[in-house]
């Protein structure tokens, strides 16, 4: 008996992990067709093939189905992408992360538009956003720069300038690269860019030593 009660939890938080994933990417889809305003549950649920009251046993609003987005899309995935670069040192990890959020980019340019309008002109959005998603991301990449500025490995720095002014940058480079891809330095590769960046962000643009 008890077993078989197991097995029933374990469905049904199986299937509600399911019908969320499933609903998020619908909604990804859509947002990014239509945008954010013009986007309807009713077109999220009958994308998924529920009715539109079932998205929200889900999430509360559509305001927090596109946090929800956000979050999985950027907040999880630059998690899993330090996590996975921690052990490496600061050039491998900045190379990283860089590929990391141009492949990012291109793979959601759409909904990577429509979250752009959202969080630039919804002010309950933008604190959200970066209280929810962005905060966190700063706080793994301020420790990893603490932990390699206290091995002696990067020299001492604001952290809590660094962090974010690379980050932006980064983050500025990939949505531009995405979304207007013409305009941003077309005939580079991603792995140039990568290289290039990833020396100017260690050395600046001083001569290194072997250069003087």
């Amino acid at each position: 008996m008890f077993i078989h009660q197991e097995a029933d939890v374990v469905w049904r938080e199986t299937f509600r992990e399911q019908r969320r994933d499933a609903i998020l990417e619908a909604a990804a889809e859509v947002f990014g067709e239509k945008g954010y305003q013009r986007a309807t549950m009713k077109e999220i649920a009958a994308r998924v093939g529920i009715a539109p009251g079932t998205i929200y046993l889900y999430f509360k609003s559509k305001r927090d189905l596109l946090l929800a987005i956000a979050d999985r899309l950027i907040g999880q995935a630059v998690d899993q992408a330090l996590a996975q670069a921690v052990h490496l040192d600061a050039k491998g990890y900045i190379a990283a992360i860089l590929r990391d959020r141009l492949r990012f980019a291109r793979e959601n340019q759409a909904f990577l538009q429509a979250l752009v309008t959202e969080v630039w002109t919804d002010p309950e959005l933008q604190e959200r956003f970066f209280t929810q998603i962005i905060g966190p991301i700063f706080a793994s990449g301020s420790r990893y720069l603490q932990a390699q500025v206290a091995a002696g490995k990067l020299r001492p720095c604001r952290v809590e300038i660094v962090v974010p002014a690379v980050a932006g940058a980064i983050v500025l480079l990939s949505a531009m690269r995405a979304l207007v891809p013409d305009r941003l330095l077309p005939d580079i590769s991603d792995e140039e860019l990568i290289e290039e960046l990833t020396q100017l962000y260690l050395y600046g643009l001083a001569p290194r030593e072997e250069e003087r």
